[in-house]
């Protein structure tokens, strides 16, 4: 037994979130909305999320598929490798066309990474 602690994505649980399957994996054994925190986000193909925001900031990488990224009304396409961060308080959702899906790590902090603190 390793003594770093993993949280496997597959116990991790899985709910609908803003549209997607969303599961939390850090902070561990933490159902609910948290100041940081880690997640996968997995958006169906040809579907749209809920528009939203929320008060802090949103890092994402896209870590398979391809999908386009709305922000305050500028939309711009995204596919595997992408990385950006979504503002405190931006209205934000994804969309997805036929036959691809996206999946994206979601980080949320309330401040930037290498931001002093």
């Amino acid at each position: 037994m390793s003594p770093l602690p993993i949280q496997r994505r597959d116990q991790a649980p899985a709910h609908q979130e803003h549209g997607c399957t969303f599961r939390r994996v850090l902070p561990w054994d933490h159902p609910g909305p948290s100041d940081t925190g880690m997640g996968i986000c997995t958006v169906a193909p040809g579907t749209r999320t809920v528009p939203h925001s929320h008060p802090d900031l949103e890092h994402f990488y896209v870590a398979q598929g391809q999908g386009r990224v709305h922000v305050d009304g500028e939309a711009t396409d995204i596919g595997q490798g992408d990385a950006f961060i979504i503002g405190a308080q931006q209205v934000h959702h994804f969309e997805t066309p036929d036959g691809h899906g996206l999946e994206l790590v979601s980080i949320w902090s309330q401040a930037p990474f290498g931001a002093a603190g």
